[in-house]
């Protein structure tokens, strides 16, 4: 029997999160040999500071039962949405459900084990292995001091936001895009009792969340089980962006009426940074494959990450299997992920990344003036947290143009904004499936994006 040491896998997957179980259980299901590797302790793989919120949808896409009994909070039926005032605010159609985190990950665990997964728990990842400008395995150090090295034909980093895989890749073997501190979104959150209600908190049984959009960022009231809240914020990390603690507590402070006293839990999740833009260009390089947040798999409307990382482990493990099986596991052998993501999740993204980036550049009056004047409102919100686009009928956009007539400049460009995240979504829908148009294809998204940024008036850069 060979040492652990010297083990061969057909893939390596970094990182135990929802997108790293996910890869694991399909590609083991399919046949590959894997090898699944966490930092934390086995019984740790899930653990979040509150409960998670799931569009319905991505139980059925990736195949697995709805949340229920324990790991079921509640069936979220409804979104409301206040401008920074409080003075205007309406309420969106959503379906998702509100989610135990742990035990969601310990049930996509135990998917992949059941798969025939090998799981190392209590490992870290010290650097990749390269040869020849491919990735070929991983150098680790296990709970007992030891340094040892696995190999694979493909490695996947699914290390969430830390990316402790591709941030130690050579341009040969994986071409990095760059995150901006103002694509970043920093959070905090606390867990309290909620102990009443008002005009702009929800009351104990109200079907979903409050949602404030802020500094840049937005705010969150999620009633949980057993008469607590989830209160907190995420902000985008610009040079004068507030300390997401300090506002968490202040807003807690100012309404003694509604939040209790004690704090039950306070903090992040494993990292507090949350990338909100639009996913890696390149997912894939020689040998080696993103999922998750380590590509930047994330909604750029809520942030949530387990969404993405579901669907985009189910993606990568099906062309890694293919890749394999030809023999060809280069980054050209590995492009079609890159393709299925792109022309599917990835093209909603970019079309909610230019949203994303119009709210975030928009001063607090200007955003009251949106909602109150219905620029922005439940069909938008309702479309976003389902990950699906909107479009507006000519009938729809006379009414807008006639209710904000003394708003026109603001009109204007939000139309503008609009015209260039729908062309955005038309850009991702067809990214080229011949990796040598892809040069062409970034100049024409650079190009996008920078029209974009011209019509914000922003000076900065992809």
């Amino acid at each position: 029997m060979a040492k652990q040491a010297d083990k061969h896998y057909d893939l390596i997957v970094v990182g135990a999160g929802s997108g790293g179980c996910a890869i694991s259980k399909v590609a083991a299901e399919s046949g590959l040999k894997v090898l699944l590797i966490d930092r934390r302790k086995k019984e740790k793989i899930g653990e979040k500071l509150t409960f998670d919120t799931i569009p319905a949808y991505v139980f059925k896409e990736f195949g697995i039962p709805v949340p229920e009994g324990k790991e079921l909070d509640f069936r979220m039926k409804k979104l409301k949405v206040f401008s920074p005032s409080k003075a205007y605010s309406f309420e969106a159609d959503v379906d998702a459900y509100l989610i135990h985190r742990r035990l969601l990950g310990q049930r996509l665990l135990k998917y992949a084990l059941d798969a025939n997964c090998e799981f190392l728990p209590e490992t870290d990842v010290v650097e990749p292995i390269i040869e020849d400008n491919f990735v070929v395995g991983v150098k680790c150090r296990t709970s007992d001091g030891a340094l040892k090295e696995f190999r694979s034909k493909v490695t996947c980093d699914a290390s969430g936001f830390t990316a402790v895989m591709r941030n130690k890749l050579p341009s040969q073997v994986y071409h990095n895009e760059r995150l901006l501190p103002e694509d970043t979104v920093v959070c905090y959150r606390e867990v309290r009792d909620l102990i009443g209600d008002s005009a702009y908190t929800p009351d104990p049984d109200y079907p979903g969340w409050y949602c404030y959009l802020q500094n840049r960022g937005y705010f969150w009231v999620v009633p949980e089980q057993k008469g607590k809240t989830n209160v907190g914020c995420g902000l985008p990390m610009f040079p004068d962006h507030p300390d997401p603690r300090a506002v968490t507590i202040e807003f807690c402070e100012s309404n003694p009426h509604v939040f209790g006293e004690k704090v039950y839990a306070k903090g992040t999740g494993p990292t507090p940074f949350i990338p909100v833009r639009a996913d890696q260009p390149e997912l894939v390089g020689n040998g080696f494959v993103l999922v998750g947040d380590a590509g930047y798999q994330v909604s750029t409307n809520s942030a949530y990450g387990v969404p993405a990382s579901l669907l985009a482990g189910k993606m990568a493990a099906g062309v890694i299997k293919k890749a394999i099986e030809k023999g060809d596991v280069s980054r050209e052998g590995l492009w079609e992920y890159n393709v299925m993501w792109k022309r599917g999740p990835g093209a909603f993204r970019a079309f909610a990344d230019g949203i994303r980036l119009f709210v975030q550049n928009l001063s607090h009056d200007d955003i009251n003036t949106l909602i109150k004047g219905k620029i922005l409102g439940p069909k938008e919100f309702s479309a976003i947290w389902s990950d699906q686009t909107f479009d507006y009928t000519i009938n729809e956009m006379v009414v807008k143009f006639l209710d904000n007539f003394m708003h026109m400049g603001l009109l204007v460009k939000a139309f503008l904004v609009f015209l260039l995240s729908k062309r955005l979504n038309r850009l991702y829908k067809n990214f080229p499936a011949d990796i040598y148009a892809f040069d062409s294809w970034m100049s024409e998204r650079t190009k996008t994006y920078n029209m974009l940024f011209s019509v914000l008036g922003v000076n900065r850069g992809l």
